[in-house]
């Protein structure tokens, strides 16, 4: 699995303010995907939607009601709900002329959809079918880009060992060593933001 774009290399080399050389490149792009992993391990999310025009389709199981939880998107393409039933969004500024409407009604990601006078099957198992752009949101947000350069440029200390007023812990596999205390309070920061952005399946 490649890295999804969470972050960069410059981002990093602009927080430790140290160039870091190209020899390491192969090895920056593991920590910094390793780290994108942990930031959706952490939360339940995907922070970058699939591209446009390049929707992709998931399964849901329906329960014979009109309403559906379904994983984040910017956007939604089309549902098929039973065989052959194709369902299209609104495109009208009244909201009036499709099958569904999507939830919530003015900020991303979705996260429900209301189908207009029919009802998601319960039979069979993953039978609705939702052509969606899948993700968080169309560019990853600032602070989860903070979250993914601070556990790396972390790494990137523990292994240079890093001089000052060392302060250090574990990240999954690996160890983070923070060098003052300016990037120990970032550090601390990072449960608080992941914990804003954790996806509770109810």
């Amino acid at each position: 699995m490649a890295k999804k774009g969470y972050a960069t290399k410059t981002d990093i080399e602009n927080y430790i303010l140290t160039t870091i050389d190209s020899t390491f490149d192969n090895q920056v792009d593991k920590w910094i995907e390793s780290m994108e992993n942990y930031v959706d391990q952490m939360t339940g999310r995907n922070f970058i939607a699939d591209a446009e025009d390049h929707e992709t389709d998931k399964y849901f199981d329906g329960d014979n009601s009109s309403k559906l939880l379904i994983d984040d998107c910017i956007s939604v393409k089309e549902i098929e709900s039973g065989e052959g039933n194709i369902l299209v969004p609104d495109t009208t500024i009244m909201k009036a002329d499709g099958d569904f409407v999507t939830y919530p009604a003015n900020r991303l990601p979705i996260t429900r959809i209301q189908l207009r006078g029919s009802y998601f099957p319960a039979w069979p198992h993953q039978g609705v079918r939702i052509k969606a752009r899948w993700g968080y949101s169309a560019e990853v947000p600032a602070d989860i880009t903070q979250v993914v350069v601070v556990l790396v440029s972390g790494i990137i200390n523990y292994g240079n060992n890093a001089e000052g007023e060392v302060k250090s812990m574990s990240i999954g596999s690996y160890s983070v060593t923070y060098k003052d205390e300016k990037q120990w309070q970032d550090f601390e920061r990072v449960a608080e933001i992941l914990a804003n952005y954790k996806k509770f399946i109810i």
